[in-house]
């Protein structure tokens, strides 16, 4: 057949530009990225604050979980109001909240004072990822959703890498107080550009190529439901067990995060500085597959869940079978390598998905249910690994009962999959996708 005169045009047109990308993606990704450091770094000072403070480790164990009282509170209805408001004015405050506790924890001395800090810190940041579900539903097409997910996620480890040990410089080169209201700045900052360079929605954004706004419109709901009211999607039963598949996967994640450097010292007989070393590789690989994940599973015609469940089975299996290998330091790596390719490798696919089933006017309440739900799990988890490890052997005696958690998450992200997700859906969706639109 002839190529017509508006095929010849379309293929010599100019690329659709990417601001999506490089202005709305990149600032949330800033922004969980400074979120996550504010929330993280009192574990860098707590040491120096028990010795200043003269705070008994009970007491500082008070202190450290006193954000998550807040930060489960907030889930669903930040959520809610983002949905039913405005997912940029939920941020900005969110963020303003964070900068102004953060520096604050730095500026107060008395515990019950940061106590309150923490806990308003954790109400301020729960509010930010269900908000974060809008913008990536209205922001970003359906194919590159898994991609725009996971570059938020990988504020997680780079977080770890970075923000961390720039914390413990400035404690040693200032102070904790210091080095609290210096990390506590950046989040005024973001929220001053966020609120200049983002609009809520592509519509409404003036500066936004109208050829790329076309392609956000014509993509976005592809693979989205219906909408509803949020009580018509607490009777569903995928949304309740989105929860349960979730709270499964993070008992596990916490769980393998919180113990992995004691089980590394296990069969480690280097010191504390190898273990560190060690104890990084893991989280370095995954963050690879994370990438690699999300882009598989945004190309691929077949459900999301079965990537989801596919992970979780590495993790799992992993598991176990370094239950039963012996104390070869490399053997052991390699399977906790593994374990972590299962955990965190499919984060992104799994976020997409998992806003594929609720209905997107109700996405920002339903990913902060589920949220909520999972973030249990960080309770769980530690406390399962202590209960069933043998008496004298150390965590990794009871690290395989992970491996049972995760396989009952992959085995629910395969019911899910098998039950709600149409076999020809993806097919058709990655068929009539346009391979110009795809970020490389």
């Amino acid at each position: 057949m002839a190529e017509s005169p508006t095929g010849a045009s379309a293929a010599t047109a100019s690329p659709v530009p990417k601001a999506r990308w490089t202005r709305v993606g990149l600032l949330l990704f800033l922004i969980y990225l400074v979120c996550y450091a504010d929330r993280s770094n009192i574990s860098i000072a707590v040491p120096d604050m028990v010795e200043q403070l003269r705070l008994s480790g009970t007491v500082a164990g008070v202190l450290l979980s006193a954000f998550f009282w807040g930060y489960v509170i907030t889930q669903i209805p930040g959520g809610w109001a983002a949905n039913r408001f405005s997912p940029k004015k939920v941020i900005v405050i969110s963020l303003i909240v964070v900068g102004i506790t953060a520096c604050a924890t730095g500026l107060t001395s008395d515990y019950t004072s940061l106590l309150a800090i923490r806990f308003t810190m954790g109400l301020a940041e729960g509010a930010v990822f269900p908000s974060f579900a809008v913008m990536f539903l209205r922001w970003f097409p359906s194919l590159e959703r898994g991609r725009a997910v996971s570059f938020t996620q990988y504020a997680l480890p780079v977080s770890s890498a970075l923000m961390a040990p720039l914390a413990g410089w400035m404690i040693d080169v200032w102070n904790y107080r210091t080095m609290f209201i210096l990390q506590g700045l950046p989040a005024f900052f973001l929220a001053l550009a966020f609120w200049l360079l983002v609009a809520d929605d592509p519509v409404g954004d003036r500066r936004l190529d109208p050829r790329e706004r076309e392609l956000i419109l014509r993509e976005r709901d592809e693979e989205t439901s219906s909408e509803s009211t949020f009580l018509e999607g607490l009777r569903k039963p995928v949304l309740w067990a989105l929860c349960l598949t979730y709270f499964l996967w993070i008992t596990g994640m916490y769980a393998f995060g919180l113990w992995l450097p004691s089980v590394i010292s296990q069969f480690s007989a280097a010191g504390i500085g190898a273990v560190g070393w060690l104890t990084a590789l893991p989280y370095a690989v995954a963050a690879v597959a994370l990438y690699l994940f999300s882009r598989a599973s945004d190309k691929s015609s077949h459900s999301r869940g079965w990537f989801v469940a596919g992970a979780m089975t590495i993790g799992g299996l992993a598991l176990l079978v370094q239950h039963v290998v012996g104390d070869a330091v490399w053997t052991n790596m390699t399977l906790l390598i593994l374990t972590a390719i299962g955990i965190y490798g499919a984060l992104g696919t799994w976020w997409t998905w998992a806003l594929s089933k609720v209905p997107r006017n109700q996405a920002g309440a339903s990913i902060g249910l589920i949220n909520l739900c999972g973030n249990f799990g960080g309770i769980v988890g530690p406390i399962l690994i202590g209960a069933v490890s043998a008496p004298g052997e150390g965590p990794g005696s009871g690290f395989y009962i992970l491996g049972f958690v995760l396989l009952g998450a992959a085995v629910l992200a395969a019911v899910i999959a098998v039950r709600s997700d149409g076999p020809a859906a993806r097919s058709r969706l990655v068929a009539a996708a346009e391979p110009p639109t795809t970020p490389r």
